[in-house]
């Protein structure tokens, strides 16, 4: 019952504002955000994506993700407090470039292309009593990075002069590189622990289509 209601609204909601759509012009400037509506997390931003129109029918786009997270904790032993962090960092940036078509009074359908650019890292550090008042830190990080191509085909649908919501899909390819990892060990006057810098062992190619499970939900900026 709370989809069906979801879909009636959503449904509602496209009929009042229709007659009022307009599509793109030179120069605007837009912003968009995905919106899941059959999802359990019906706003739900995976990224956040700019675009700019040099004309009707060519926009300049740049999808940006930036997240991470840091996870502290502490533990006792014997007297000793000890502490230990998890963190991680994640950075995405798909640059690309939309060809628009005619379409309908509300409805701008374009092609086009995009990269992908992945880096990701994170580290854990942890803390042990080692001797009678010695504290060892251990560090460990990890840092990957992908790269990938995408063609991509997709719709703009105007329900106001600034609003509008996008499908989209496409097919490309993406590569997970084997990435980075070294551990580092605080404690110079132990020789058993030493500091080591390795590369991954492994890395993944996939192909093949893929779309967004999500609309999307603009609005020019300018």
């Amino acid at each position: 019952m709370k989809t069906s209601n979801t879909i009636l609204i959503f449904a509602m909601f496209l009929v009042q504002f229709s007659l009022f759509g307009q599509k793109q012009e030179a120069n605007n400037l837009t912003l968009e955000m995905e919106l899941s509506p059959l999802g359990s997390e019906p706003l739900k931003i995976t990224s956040l994506r700019a675009r700019y129109f040099t004309s009707d029918k060519v926009a300049y786009r740049l999808g940006v993700f930036l997240g991470g997270n840091r996870n502290p904790s502490t533990s006792i032993s014997g007297e000793t407090e000890l502490e230990s962090v998890n963190s991680s960092f994640d950075l995405i940036l798909r640059p690309g470039i939309e060809k628009h078509f005619e379409g309908t009074k509300h409805l701008s359908p374009y092609i086009g292309g995009e990269l992908y650019l992945g880096l990701g890292m994170s580290t854990s550090k942890s803390e042990t009593l080692w001797g009678v008042n010695e504290i060892m830190t251990t560090t460990n990080k990890t840092r990957e990075g992908s790269f990938g191509l995408n063609l991509l085909s997709g719709a703009d649908f105007y329900i106001t002069s600034k609003v509008y919501l996008g499908i989209e899909m496409g097919f490309g390819f993406l590569r997970e590189g084997r990435g980075k990892s070294s551990t580092n060990y605080d404690n110079p006057d132990d020789p058993a622990k030493e500091n080591t810098n390795e590369k991954g062992n492994s890395s993944s190619f996939n192909w093949g289509p893929n779309y967004q499970g999500s609309i999307r939900l603009g609005y020019h900026l300018k």
